[in-house]
């Protein structure tokens, strides 16, 4: 199911509540996918289904300390260097205070300070992208499609990595005859900046034969 939980948080629900009798419960929400999800193939009822049989099997109480034990603070969101607008605006926003924050510190016209984007690292992707150097044909369109910039490609002098590059810098001579002779190429994601959205694997006209998807 990845990160899809609706299905897994209604069985539960029932299962916590008893409003209905379970049986009953779950084969309604059974009968609500197959109407749903039949458009879509055999495989997703199959595994819709199997998370609402699984899913009360896993709930267990769990219980709530009646004071603070924990020893460790907090790693801040955004840090100290940070501008002030960033500070008192995007980082209560990322904590979800958004509600709290006072009329008077957003701007008049609406208009949000250049360059913020920059502090607000949510990290929030569950999987993320991973450069296949073996059949990337470097067509630039994943950097192209991704809505928050989060691929950057570069061509470089080889050279220019010096004697001990990184280990897990990734990088293969760049295709294409406009290009210097014995240039390289890289594809790097910033992983705090992915948000998971997959445009860029849609988007790759590469199909790996060994996998089920296209290749990032």
């Amino acid at each position: 199911m990845g990160r899809r939980i609706n299905t897994i948080m209604q069985s539960c629900f029932f299962a916590i509540t008893e409003l209905l009798p379970q049986e009953t419960a779950l084969q309604a929400m059974k009968t609500a996918v197959e109407e749903s999800y039949g458009s879509k193939g055999g495989r997703i009822i199959e595994i819709n289904c199997a998370a609402i049989d699984q899913a009360p099997n896993y709930l267990h109480q769990v219980t709530v300390p009646t004071q603070v034990n924990a020893t460790e603070s907090i790693h801040a969101s955004i840090p100290d260097t940070a501008p002030e607008f960033v500070h008192q605006v995007t980082a209560r926003l990322i904590a979800g205070e958004g509600n709290l924050i006072p009329v008077s510190l957003l701007p008049a016209d609406g208009t949000w300070p250049t360059a913020t984007s920059q502090w607000e690292k949510r990290n929030i992707a569950l999987e993320i992208p991973v450069w296949d150097t073996e059949l990337c044909i470097h067509c630039g369109k994943c950097p192209l499609v991704c809505p928050h910039s989060a691929i950057r490609s570069k061509i470089f002098d080889p050279d220019s990595l010096g004697e001990d590059p990184p280990e897990h810098f990734l990088h293969s001579p760049v295709k294409g005859k406009e290009f210097p002779e014995g240039y390289h190429i890289s594809y790097q994601v910033a992983p705090e900046d992915c948000t998971g959205c997959g445009l860029c694997v849609d988007i790759c006209p590469i199909k790996d034969k060994t996998q089920p998807v296209a290749a990032p």
